[in-house]
């Protein structure tokens, strides 16, 4: 950031440049003026009806909807998604929520009270459902930097002006002996880093690099934790990070909840989540008799009367407290039952927006976890580090970085997490050394042009092939082969049919390798994602095949047997877009068990020194074909 003395307000500065930006994307979605219109740009339903409501933990309610007639374009509503519900000409008067559920002409949304239940007219109307903007993660990190700025709390003073100077935090405990460390299921490096987290008084630094087994690590790690403190908090920035952590913790009989919007969790671990826990307690039922009890109580209150006097008018008064105070009693119980689900935790895991939810606003913790911090934004980790003494985080810099739209937002800095920031400069940092996942060869580029040639490979993993004389790493390279890049008219996004050709044939002369195998394929560019999904799909060389095709952004965390990489650029300029961030090529590479195979134009991308190492590299140790091979005329 520009100027470390102003480190936090220009933190709020970016915050604002990023709420805005996602707010003028959202503003230009809903530009169409029509219903109709809106249907065809793919942000709405409509007309729907209700299909049933019912309660959830707080005063949420969800409600299924049912489109009645499914349109032809495809559509942006997905699960997890901002959207609010309103009857045509009122959408002022709507109600906003999350998308729960998804399939085919079904939807459920869950509302943030249950106001809509009583909305008569609007359960019987023409519905219309719409995507739209949520700033509430915006709200959270406005508020946790404010109330970072604010606090005189020595612990938070010390970490907040240590990460400002970029401090070393030196300072251990001293009575936090593991007698049993050389037990542990970990190797060396491992045990170092578990051993570490445990002593260091304030922060911690688990780099692990892909396949070194970060999640083994921090689950390790949990298990001692918890001989020395009663309750942990668990966090990652995204829903699936934080799911996959609460389903390893829980294996090892750790009482672990899972707490945030159930619409936004795996359906793996939903029976984690403390609105499930709640549901399956004896309690519940009651608390939903209470409930249902006050909803009768209201509508008799405003049941239409022809003939309405005093004595009407004292019965409605009387119906309408006895409500209040039914919802007030089920609040209570539910609150008690919460609480008491809470208490009895030795974990809790959620996303780090979410670790400012309502149920958890009252507990604190010893030592925060932060997994994937490499991808959470330095101010909503704050959120959860509020609520904790001591910090570990844990990631990998050299991999995808947070999403940030705004350019104004990435001049400030947004970019740059704690992980960048205090991985090379504090004392209890450590490198995961040894990989599980990849062949050497396949390590090898990324091991030297990233992690300084520090990495080795399990003995498992080293030499493990799919056949004794198959090439593990291969460029396949398409210069002069009149394989241009496209433009996609619609979403501005590139595409390459040429290198698809490619890959069927080079496909077409392996494929007897790849039986009872997983394989993925890779492109930075969604709209070659797109081409290639559709192209697999209707082609029946891949039919029976485990594929994956996804963008690296949807690969990050994956492993698969067998890779493909297609590049997409290609043009007279050497222009490679956001391909230039080392950080996507690393991704991308490391993906691959026993089997990496790149496809691109050499002579484009090798104009940035990092492809033209890769290309020199392949050209050295593994194998460099051209398209010329794959194509007969």
């Amino acid at each position: 950031m520009s100027n470390e003395n102003d480190r936090y307000k220009n933190i709020l500065d970016a915050i604002e440049h990023e709420r805005a930006h996602e707010e003028a994307y959202y503003k230009s979605l809903a530009t169409a003026i029509t219903i109709k219109e809106r249907i065809e740009s793919g942000i709405c339903w409509s007309p729907c009806d209700v299909i049933k409501s019912y309660y959830t933990i707080g005063e949420h309610a969800e409600v299924q909807f049912l489109r009645r007639e499914r349109q032809k374009d495809r559509h942006k509503l997905k699960t997890g998604a901002g959207c609010i519900a309103y009857l045509p000409g009122q959408e002022a008067e709507g109600y906003k929520g999350i998308i729960s559920f998804l399939r085919r002409d079904r939807l459920s949304i869950i509302f943030s009270n249950d106001a809509i239940l009583r909305d008569h007219d609007f359960l019987h109307g023409n519905i219309v459902i719409e995507l739209s903007y949520d700033e509430r993660s915006y709200k959270v990190m406005r508020s946790a930097i404010h109330r970072l700025e604010k606090s005189n709390e020595e612990h938070i003073v010390d970490l907040r002006e240590g990460v400002r100077k970029k401090n070393s935090f030196k300072e251990t405990f001293h009575d936090r002996s593991i007698p049993d460390l050389e037990q542990l299921p970990l190797n060396d490096m491992q045990r170092i880093s578990l051993q570490k987290a445990v002593q260091a008084k304030t922060l911690s630094i688990i780099h692990g690099p892909p396949g070194t087994g970060k999640t083994t690590t921090l689950v390790q790690l949990v298990r001692i934790l918890l001989r020395f403190e009663k309750r942990l908090l668990v966090c990652a920035p995204s829903n699936n990070a934080t799911d996959l952590l609460a389903r390893e913790i829980a294996k090892h009989n750790i009482d672990v909840v899972r707490v945030g919007n159930v619409s936004r969790m795996g359906d793996e671990t939903a029976h984690l989540s403390l609105a499930n826990k709640a549901a399956d307690s004896d309690e519940w039922q009651n608390i939903k008799k209470v409930k249902i009890a006050a909803e009768d109580a209201f509508k008799k209150a405003r049941k239409f009367k022809r003939n309405f006097g005093e004595q009407e008018r004292r019965e409605r008064k009387f119906l309408q407290n006895e409500a209040r105070d039914l919802k007030k009693w089920a609040k209570e119980l539910e609150n008690k039952l919460l609480d008491s689900i809470l208490s009895k935790s030795q974990v809790v895991c959620t996303t780090l927006i979410s670790a400012a939810n309502k149920e958890i606003q009252d507990l604190n913790f010893d030592t925060l976890i932060i997994d994937e911090a490499s991808q959470a934004l330095e101010a909503e980790c704050w959120n959860a580090i509020l609520k904790a003494k001591r910090v570990v985080l844990a990631g990998d810099h050299f991999q995808l970085p947070p999403t940030i739209m705004s350019k104004k937002a990435k001049e400030i800095g947004f970019e740059e997490t704690l992980l960048d920031r205090m991985a090379d400069t504090i004392v209890h940092s450590t490198l995961l050394n040894t990989q599980y996942r990849m062949h050497d060869e396949i390590l090898r580029f990324s091991n030297n042009a990233f992690y300084g040639g520090k990495l080795t490979s399990s003995e498992d993993v080293a030499k493990r092939v799919l056949a004794p004389d198959d090439q593990v790493i291969t460029f396949i390279d398409t210069s002069g082969a009149g394989f241009e890049e496209a433009l996609h008219e619609e979403t501005h996004s590139k595409w390459n049919e040429g290198e698809y050709f490619i890959l069927r044939e080079h496909f077409i002369q392996h494929q007897q390798k790849y039986t009872d195998k997983c394989i993925g394929i890779i492109s930075p560019y969604s709209a070659q994602v797109k081409f290639l999904t559709n192209s697999i799909r209707s082609d029946e060389i891949f039919m029976g095949l485990d594929i994956e095709v996804n963008s690296i952004d949807g690969f990050q965390g994956q492993e698969k047997d067998i890779i493909y990489i297609s590049l997409v650029r290609s043009n007279d300029i050497g222009e490679i877009g956001f391909l230039s961030d080392y950080r996507r090529l690393n991704v991308a590479m490391t993906r691959a068990r026993m089997k990496l195979v790149i496809i691109g134009d050499s002579s484009t991308v090798s104009q940035h020194a990092l492809f033209l190492q890769l290309v020199e590299h392949i050209e050295k140790f593994g194998t460099y074909e051209s398209a010329y091979q794959y194509m007969s005329y």
